[in-house]
């Protein structure tokens, strides 16, 4: 039996038409059906996929042998199924995945390259990029066309803790994490996010005072914000990951903002004086307390001078008098002299001679010089 040009598909040969052979009992379809198969999807594709070609096969047989009246319907066909089965092939980006759904029943996740599925009304792939930062605009639109839909002011204005209200424009960046999540789970994925971050971004508000929210508590707002929506997200099972949570511009309501920003002024002020009264306290104490302790310890130290003065002449004076007494004329001489001594010892002294007195000549002797002079050696 020759195989033909189709022998390598396991096919009959040129002289076998397919419609003359007839199954044998052993090969009857009864006998097939007596283990089932189990159930899998890829081997019911595969089994389909293989009658086509057995078709296919069969058709270019009797072509080629001449003796079937419809081989050139055969032919048709052939090209059309060729055709039909050659749309199946796609193509995956690199920053892509896509899902494989066969009668609208997921199947797998593809992989960037080229694939291959059934084609429609069979097969369908829905292919969304997984490395693309998606943006969500909450009071402000940074596009030049503006969404009349949108309610800016809606949008914007939240509670704060302390019960003032204040004028919010923040982002929200997220990427798809699993798309099979992503396609399955949320019927709008760009809504429920949008909702989801609206929502998360009040509670975090809800928490704050005003105060904190338009000063130094921005950093904390978008950090728990983001926390806050990833486990939203995750308790739906969205397959998404949010990248960045940003606030824009965090002000109180345009109607009072004038009269808000006296107020803060004012508080800025009064913590301005506040700060100057304390270094200035901070400087001048300190100054006081050691200035004091300096006195104190000049005083102390005069004190104590005095009381060692005191103490010492108190001590000369008793040793001079033991010493009057027991020589009085003696003690009185010494006491005269020590005391022209001292009397004398810094005055400009003269001696006047009196015997030469009367010839008018006065002789002047400069003891203090005489006395000031180094002694020759």
């Amino acid at each position: 039996m020759n195989s033909g040009p189709w022998g390598p598909w396991g096919g009959a040969g040129n002289n076998q038409k397919p419609n003359d052979s007839k199954p044998n009992n052993s090969e009857s379809p009864k006998s097939e059906k007596k283990s089932p198969p189990p159930k899998n999807p890829k081997n019911d594709f595969e089994d389909f996929f293989k009658k086509i070609f057995d078709r296919i096969k069969n058709f270019l047989d009797s072509a080629q042998s001449g003796k079937s009246p419809k081989s050139l319907v055969g032919i048709i066909i052939l090209v059309i199924s060729l055709l039909w089965l050659s749309l199946g092939f796609y193509q995956v980006d690199t920053d892509e995945n896509a899902v494989l759904l066969y009668f609208g029943k997921f199947y797998k996740v593809t992989t960037p390259g080229l694939n291959y599925h059934i084609p429609y009304p069979f097969g369908q792939v829905i292919k969304k990029s997984v490395t693309a930062v998606n943006t969500e605009e909450f009071g402000f639109s940074s596009s030049k066309k503006k969404n009349e839909d949108r309610d800016f002011n809606a949008e914007s204005l939240m509670l704060t803790g302390d019960e003032n209200i204040v004028d919010i424009e923040f982002q929200v960046q997220w990427q798809i994490s699993d798309i099979k999540d992503f396609t399955f789970s949320i019927a709008d994925p760009n809504q429920t996010i949008r909702k989801s971050s609206e929502s998360a971004m009040r509670e975090i508000i809800a928490r704050t005072p005003i105060v904190s929210a338009l000063s130094d508590g921005k950093g904390k707002i978008e950090n728990e914000t983001k926390d806050l929506l990833q486990a939203i997200l995750d308790s739906y099972g969205a397959g998404v990951r949010v990248v960045l949570v940003q606030l824009r511009r965090v002000d109180p309501p345009a109607q009072v903002i004038d009269a808000f920003r006296d107020v803060q002024t004012a508080k800025a002020d009064k913590e301005k004086e506040i700060n100057e009264g304390q270094a200035y306290a901070n400087d001048i104490i300190p100054r006081a307390r050691g200035e004091a302790a300096q006195k104190k310890e000049q005083a102390e130290a005069y004190a104590k001078e005095v009381v060692t003065n005191a103490q010492g002449e108190a001590g000369r004076f008793n040793s001079v008098y033991n010493q009057y007494s027991k020589a009085k004329k003696v003690t009185r001489k010494r006491l005269y002299l020590e005391t022209m001594e001292k009397i004398y010892q810094d005055t400009d002294k003269v001696f006047i001679d009196k015997s030469v007195a009367k010839s008018g000549v006065t002789p002047y002797f400069p003891l203090n010089e005489i006395k000031q002079q180094p002694k020759k050696e």
